[in-house]
């Protein structure tokens, strides 16, 4: 049966030369059968966090609940956990077999049902005729090592399964493979799931929700699509994606139309944008203005008075073309990512171009928001 994992103000502080705060006050709730990822660049507090649950770290303050047990004070052996580290960490003098039956025998299960749940584990992960074989761990190839581990993880049928970077030592194709198998790993068995990485495709990718981190504090939780089109600020509209940033001034604002005066060009910019949540705008405000690079459109013709660029590099990535555009203003020069559908006739690398602003999207940020 899924559980659910409340958090309720958890902190966690690490002393030493300096005071490292690496979780603040943190208080959400996990739903029961849920794959959940915690996404944020190197040192935000997501493995922290990850560990925490696990009760590999202790809590500075807080309290976590698996459904309405309070699991703080318990230690990792008793809460009935399984976890999947990114090294794998699977016992090189150990078979298969005796890799993924090691959390059974510890638990005095009987050979029969030992063997049976082994088996019934290594065709849910595809492997099979692995388990026949039955080699060391050190001749399979990467992929097959990462089942393994999930299979060792699942096999005694955990109340939570926690995975900590579980794909980050393989190549690229594999980890495309391999996060759709863990999704499908993760629905059949339907076991409460969190899932770790700083890979915002990754988490996009497998998670049902995620929680953006930053500094200790979960700056956004929501499904990819309800954070990749409506960002709480500009630190999450930029790590969920990719967004063009320009710094501006509002000069007139009704019923959700603005006219933006652009620090580029001084170009007068007339849209109807998302506002960031609780930020309240008013005439004269400093502001930031982000459009994301299928948002904008770039023209061969140089248009006086529009925001003008050069085009740096052309990248064909399949669907869409990616120009890189250099913007100068006041001798600062600002790169932005422009995505089209198509190739753009007469255009090349180092020629001149304007770029295009749409009237019925981009986002309103608070002024100096983190990019």
């Amino acid at each position: 049966m899924s559980s659910s994992i409340s958090y309720k103000d958890v902190q966690k502080t690490f002393t030493g030369s300096q005071l490292v705060h690496a979780l603040k006050k943190i208080s959400f709730t996990i739903e029961p059968g849920e794959l959940f990822c915690l996404l944020g660049p190197s040192g935000c507090g997501k493995t922290t966090l990850l560990r925490c649950t696990a009760g590999l770290e202790t809590l500075t303050g807080g309290r976590i609940f698996y459904d309405d047990t309070d699991v703080t004070t318990i230690p990792p052996f008793r809460r009935n956990i399984g976890m999947v580290f990114q090294s794998f960490a699977l016992y090189p003098h150990m078979n298969v077999f005796e890799n993924v039956a090691y959390g059974l025998r510890v638990r005095g299960t009987d050979e029969a049902t030992m063997k049976r749940k082994v088996a019934e584990i290594m065709d849910l992960v595809g492997l099979p005729d692995v388990l026949k074989r039955n080699p060391s761990p050190t001749a399979l190839s990467g992929g097959q090592q990462q089942r393994v581990a999930v299979a060792r993880a699942l096999v005694y049928d955990p109340q939570i399964l926690l995975l900590d970077e579980p794909l980050a030592n393989l190549d690229a194709k594999l980890r495309r493979h391999m996060r759709a198998e863990i999704r499908r790993i993760q629905k059949v068995t339907n076991i409460t799931t969190i899932f770790v990485t700083h890979d915002q495709e990754e988490a996009m990718a497998i998670g049902d929700r995620l929680a953006i981190m930053k500094d200790g504090i979960i700056e956004q939780i929501g499904s990819s699509d309800e954070i990749y089109h409506n960002p709480n600020n500009a630190f999450v509209s930029n790590f969920i994606g990719k967004m063009n940033f320009f710094e501006g001034t509002i000069m007139t604002h009704k019923d959700g139309q603005y006219t933006v005066k652009l620090d580029m060009n001084n170009y007068a910019l007339s849209f109807s944008p998302k506002v960031a949540p609780g930020l309240a705008t008013k005439e004269g405000q400093r502001i930031k203005v982000g459009f994301r690079p299928e948002h904008l459109r770039i023209k061969g013709e140089v248009t006086e008075g529009e925001v003008l660029g050069r085009v740096r590099i052309i990248q064909h990535l399949g669907q869409v073309v990616r120009y890189e555009v250099a913007l100068e203003a006041q001798g600062n020069e600002r790169v932005i990512e422009v995505d089209m559908l198509g190739k753009v006739q007469g255009v090349a690398e180092s020629d001149q171009v304007t770029i295009e602003f749409p009237e019925q999207v981009g986002f309103i940020f608070a002024e100096g928001g983190e990019e």
